[in-house]
């Protein structure tokens, strides 16, 4: 494989997956919460949704390195910290428990810039303010059987 490959299409997928957060009211701005973790094998993430939050308020999503340590931490204090979704794009206030906002719900195929957690690595959110209202984040994929 080479630089600007698209990505091999001959893996299958495993076990589909599931987690969420939800960020309390009041919650601290800018600090990680582990939302999502991969076991041994890689996940290739399928589904974001979230709901909740106030309208002021957003929740960003970032990688998180495998073992990494988060609790407490700005996305700052760790190295190889990747942002996977816009600053201030996961808005509060936009969706609801039965009709959450979606972030990320379309067919996987190749055409999809995939975002995949490495074996053991995270995915955790943030909140750019602290929080009136509770917000959730729920983060679904398969895992991959090369």
């Amino acid at each position: 494989m080479t630089k600007g490959d698209p990505l091999p299409t001959n893996y299958g997928l495993g076990r589909y997956l599931i987690s969420s957060q939800t960020l309390g009211a009041g919650t601290t701005a800018e600090i990680l919460f582990r939302v999502f973790t991969a076991g041994e094998k890689a996940v290739a993430v399928a589904n974001i949704a979230h709901f909740g939050g106030d309208a002021g308020e957003a929740m960003q999503l970032f990688l998180i390195p495998p073992n990494a340590y988060t609790s407490g931490m700005k996305p700052s204090d760790q190295d190889g910290v990747i942002a996977i979704t816009t600053s201030g794009g996961m808005r509060g206030a936009t969706g609801t428990v039965e009709e959450p906002s979606t972030v990320v719900g379309v067919p996987m195929d190749e055409r999809w810039p995939m975002t995949v957690v490495p074996p053991y690595g995270s995915i955790a959110c943030s909140l750019d303010a602290s929080n009136t209202a509770a917000h959730t984040v729920r983060i679904g994929g398969f895992e991959i059987n090369a």
